[in-house]
């Protein structure tokens, strides 16, 4: 018989309460020199004789059983334990949780003590308690419920002048009553009656001395048994003019639970509406406002997640566009196949399906459909990129990594350079100089490929070197997110462009023509639409001509345009999209995006004529606006009797200070006051802002 190598492991079986089967297995020492092709069998023992007996397969790794694997727990052990079997004084009474134990054995195999492992909760009457299994008898033992060990006075009181009734309540008990005596004084004597002491008292109860016209008085309980023992008078009080209540309650501490609220489940978002339509290829965005929003972040625009990395007051910079996107490449679909009522497209695509091109390419790519929306006959494709060059740099802890080999002094000559040098207007090479360097009107040469037009990458010139015929690794340009590849100069050949036909998955197929189709590290486009409430509180406020859909309003402050939608002259509601940007030709303000809904000088109102003047004083308005207002002052007799507006600036976020110079008088006060711009139609028609919506929302999210 082969002996099983091995020994000095010591494992102890986890017994499962249902059937007494092994449910896990506790490693206490592994052991050494044990095998995993001649591993030792396992048996439980000193359990009594089970209905099946257990397998057990142990883990060895390095000599060691370092997990024990239960293939078959087996059914019908009879492990040493301690079994509570709680005395319940009639069939209605609570039930307590369960409690559990360890027994611990001496050498010589009687009991040295047993282990609480869990209490229970609720033990609240006598437990008969027995210890059982493990081949083993006569150990007796008695379990110690959780009782109320003592009841104390906290303060006596006093002012009392018949005794207290005393109610006992809390603890987890119950049954308790008790009066208290009153000296003369009318304060609390220390001489309790415990009518009943009760029972089933986890903890002594907390006493409060309630009325009786007095205050102080303290006390506490301690029992004994789950009963009250004594009332310890702690404090008597004073100024009881009539027997006080004496209550027993629970002492707890109170801990706030959150509900299953809506509150709970929502977030903070910052919510902003965009001023302009926002192009796929778009690294900015205008808004309408900024405020809010931290200095960089994440914007959820639509179905689109943009990461920017600046902000002014009305505009996001540096985006990266669709980082949550997960497809390469977007294009639009012809409508030759559209439904003329839905204008749904006929046109079948299936998730998952191969791209079949009516002209196919060697160089390209296979696409596969992502998702395909006959809507819009927006068509999103994934491009299975294969023959790349991968580079094995091995594991970590290799030593054998794939490294570059740069050569040595010799392997080319001492005036040999990797490229050639041509002269180019307007060009410019830096050398990596101690300070930089550079040379201008020069430019490496680019014309080995594509019939000399060149790739976009400087030629490598190792004629007559040791590297002469080695592969090149071409990384691409950086703005192609491509890696090595077999492409023109970093440029992916596999994108789809306008024009292209394709085949879609109908039987018989349709060939479809690419109308419009995006490029590599674009979004999504994202129109712009606005709501505007116009504003006829006030008859200069309008001129009452309509709006007709489909011309060009112009801001008469901004001179931002947009074309019509809609107009409701019932509710003044005025709907545009497609909002030109002005260009101001100031380079401090550049270009105006939004129309002035709030930020505009409509009036000024004079608080003070003033006198003595003999021409018309100049207005001047402070300039706290990013274009400032013009006005004109009009004269009454020597007096400024009111100011017209010619123009009433762009940009103010409070109104601004009005002030009057010359004309020869003094004393004029005024205030301007801030509204929306006038809206001027090709029609003629001609109303002033009141607020404006921006249907197309965006708020901030985290990526």
């Amino acid at each position: 018989m082969a002996t099983v190598p091995g020994s000095g492991a010591v494992i102890l079986p986890v017994f499962n309460k249902q059937t007494l089967g092994v449910d896990s297995v506790i490693v206490k020492n592994g052991g050494s020199g044990y095998s995993s092709t001649l591993p030792p069998i396992l048996v439980v023992k000193h359990c009594g004789q089970p209905i099946r007996d257990a397998i057990l397969r142990p883990i060895i790794d390095d000599g060691k059983i370092v997990s024990v694997r239960v293939v078959d727990p087996g059914e019908g052990y009879d492990p040493l334990r301690v079994n509570f079997t709680p005395i319940l004084p009639n069939p209605d009474s609570e039930v307590p949780d369960e409690a559990e134990a360890q027994v611990v054995l001496k050498s010589d195999g009687t009991v040295d003590y047993i282990k609480v492992l869990r209490g229970g909760d609720k033990q609240f009457y006598e437990v008969d308690t027995e210890v059982v299994g493990g081949e083993g008898s006569g150990a007796v033992v008695k379990s110690v419920p959780k009782t109320v060990t003592g009841l104390s006075i906290l303060n006596k009181g006093s002012g009392y002048e018949e005794p207290p009734f005393l109610s006992i309540t809390g603890g987890g008990g119950r049954g308790a009553r008790g009066v208290a005596d009153i000296d003369p004084a009318g304060i609390v004597s220390p001489n309790f009656t415990i009518s009943d002491p009760g029972q089933f008292y986890l903890q002594a109860p907390y006493i409060l001395l309630v009325g009786g016209g007095g205050l102080g008085a303290r006390a506490r309980a301690t029992i004994s048994q789950g009963s009250i023992d004594q009332i310890i008078l702690e404090n008597p009080g004073k100024g009881y003019t009539s027997s006080p209540k004496v209550v027993f309650a629970r002492n707890v501490k109170l801990k706030r639970i959150s509900r299953n609220r809506q509150a709970f489940n929502s977030e903070k978002f910052n919510f902003s509406g965009i001023s302009r339509n926002v192009g796929r290829a778009d690294t900015q965005i205008f808004v309408s406002s900024t405020d809010g929003f931290p200095g960089s972040g994440v914007l959820l625009l639509g179905k689109e997640l943009l990461r920017y990395t600046g902000k002014d007051s009305n505009r996001f910079t540096g985006l990266t566009r669709g980082i949550n996107l997960r497809y390469d490449q977007r294009v639009i679909l012809d409508n030759t196949q559209d439904d003329p009522v839905s204008g749904i497209s006929g046109y079948v695509f299936n998730i998952g399906d191969t791209i079949v091109r009516v002209v196919e390419n060697a160089s390209n790519k296979i696409a596969i459909v992502y998702d395909w929306d006959p809507t819009t006959k927006e068509l999103f494709i994934v491009f299975q990129v294969d023959e790349l060059a991968f580079i094995d740099a091995g594991l970590p802890g290799e030593k054998s990594n794939v490294v570059f080999d740069a050569g040595i002094a010799d392997s080319t000559g001492t005036f040999d350079l990797p490229h050639v040098v041509i002269d180019k207007e307007d060009s410019i090479i830096y050398k990596l100089t101690v300070p930089v360097s550079f040379e201008l009107d020069k430019a490496f040469e680019d014309d080995d490929e594509l019939d000399g037009d060149g790739n976009g990458l400087p030629d490598l010139i190792n004629t007559g070197t040791d590297y002469e015929d080695q592969i090149n690794l071409d990384g691409g340009i950086a703005s192609t997110l491509y890696g090595i590849e077999e492409t023109e100069g970093g440029q992916n050949t596999t994108l789809f462009e306008v024009g292209d036909t394709i085949k879609d998955s109908s039987v018989p197929f349709k060939t479809s023509t690419v109308s419009d189709a995006s490029n590599l590290n674009e979004g999504l486009d994202h129109k712009v639409q606005l709501t505007v409430k116009l504003d006829n509180r006030n008859p200069s406020n309008n001129n009452g001509i309509t709006f007709i859909p489909g011309e060009t309003v112009t801001g008469n402050s901004s001179q931002v345009q947009a074309t019509v939608v809609s107009w409701d002259p019932t509710n003044l509601i005025l709907v545009l999209k497609d909002v030109v940007a002005f260009d101001t030709g100031n380079p401090t303000i550049g270009s105006l995006h939004k129309f002035s809904d709030t930020g505009t000088v409509v009036d000024v109102r004079i608080l003070s004529r003033g006198n003595n003047f003999a021409t018309a004083p100049n207005v001047v308005f402070q300039t706290n606006g990013v274009i400032s207002a013009v006005a004109t002052s009009v004269l009454l007799a020597d007096q400024v009797d009111n100011v017209v507006i010619s123009n009433g600036g762009y940009g103010y976020e409070t109104p601004p200070t009005v002030s009057f110079t010359g004309g020869g008088g003094t004393g004029v006060v005024a205030q301007a006051i801030l509204g929306g711009e006038k809206l001027i139609g090709q029609n003629g028609a001609s109303w002033r802002i009141l607020n404006i919506s921006y249907d197309t929302q965006f708020r901030n999210d985290v990526n």
